[in-house]
């Protein structure tokens, strides 16, 4: 595999091979995340199934846009994708998600995978039109230090804070109740054009959404393994889909973190159907259905500052806010120049 990647210079790690990710990879960097998320706490790592569709993704090109340092056993000791969605919001985003194993830090290398991340990050949305900001963006817990005073250095700034809340389904569940005329029906195939039409609508009013494509939607939500399509549930007004709840289980990570739960995933309620009580009828439904698999917590994540006032809803049917996780940014719109440097995988040497 042969790829020239703008990268910063010099590469002070001869001590490991440098290589875009391939799907060969996926159990070797799951492996990696799980060492992450026994260190530091993080529980992110989720399963197998869900890193292998990383690398069908539409928005990243693992082939340009992903970068890993393996040792010299084949282990990975650092991981580093740039996920941007060619379709804007309010703005051009380049996600950059970077990751070093414990045993592998305090050397410089997180700061040079972020080195290059942001210079990919850069040369992606170079390419992008100009009608609106370009926007480097990276999420860490708020726990995790290491992380933090990288992105720090870095000069990247908080611009958001979310929260992972979490419901206790032994307490009582208050009745799902509804207009007449209104349906709740779980989600169905047919009924799945028309649910990500309506996700689509709904998320626009949400901070840094970006438009998405049947394609992704399939990819990342619809045909994972944890996917409930029997217990996620869609609002009918008519034949007109006004709310939806998609819902994931996983066995595999309720295992690992000893606990019985399953999250909501995705809720939404388009707008000419708001302040009618449906996304609390849909988390009542979802967690009637948890709590018939014999579960005992639902659990889901909410932007802090959501206009649409998820978290006050959250709150009024007993979540309560157990880990937050903190949104970077950076502003690149004005400072856009790619970096000279570059380095070919097919033989680990520098070139000018």
């Amino acid at each position: 595999m042969s790829n020239i990647y703008s990268l910063p210079q010099p590469i002070p790690f001869p001590e490991y091979t440098w290589r875009p990710a391939c799907i060969e990879d996926a159990p070797t960097i799951f492996q990696f995340l799980l060492d992450i998320d026994a260190h530091d706490g993080r529980q992110w790592a989720g399963a197998l199934s869900d890193m292998e569709k990383e690398f069908d993704d539409p928005d990243v090109n693992v082939e340009t846009d992903t970068l890993i340092a393996l040792t010299a056993d084949g282990r990975v000791a650092a991981n580093t994708w740039i996920f941007a969605p060619p379709e804007p919001g309010e703005e051009y985003r380049a996600y950059l998600w970077i990751d070093i194993h414990p045993e592998h830090r305090d050397t410089g290398l997180g700061d040079f995978l972020l080195d290059w991340a942001e210079a990919r990050g850069r040369q992606i949305l170079a390419e992008r039109p100009h009608d609106r900001p370009h926007i480097l963006r990276v999420g860490s817990m708020d726990f995790e230090r290491y992380r933090r005073d990288l992105v720090d250095r870095h000069g990247f700034n908080i611009i958001r804070h979310f929260f992972t809340m979490r419901r206790d389904l032994s307490r009582p569940i208050a009745e799902v109740v509804l207009p007449k005329g209104i349906e709740i029906t779980s989600w169905r195939p047919d009924l799945d054009q028309c649910t990500f039409e309506a996700f689509d609508e709904s998320f626009q009013d949400h901070w840094g959404y970006s438009p998405t494509t049947k394609e992704v939607w399939d990819n990342q939500e619809i045909s994972r393994d944890s996917f409930m399509p029997d217990h996620s549930f869609v609002i009918l007004d008519g034949e007109e889909v006004a709310g939806f709840s998609i819902n994931f289980y996983s066995p595999e990570e309720n295992e690992r973190h000893n606990i019985d739960e399953a999250w909501i995933g995705i809720l939404g309620v388009r707008r000419n159907w708001r302040r009618r009580g449906f996304a609390t009828a849909l988390l009542n439904q979802s967690m009637y259905a948890f709590k018939r698999m014999g579960l005992e917590y639902a659990t889901l994540g909410v932007d802090s500052q959501s206009l649409t006032g998820a978290l006050g809803v959250y709150e009024r049917v007993g979540f309560e806010t157990i880990k937050r996780s903190v949104a970077y940014w950076k502003d690149v719109t004005l400072d856009e120049q790619a970096r000279p440097i570059a380095i070919s995988f097919a033989t680990n040497d520098i070139t000018v």
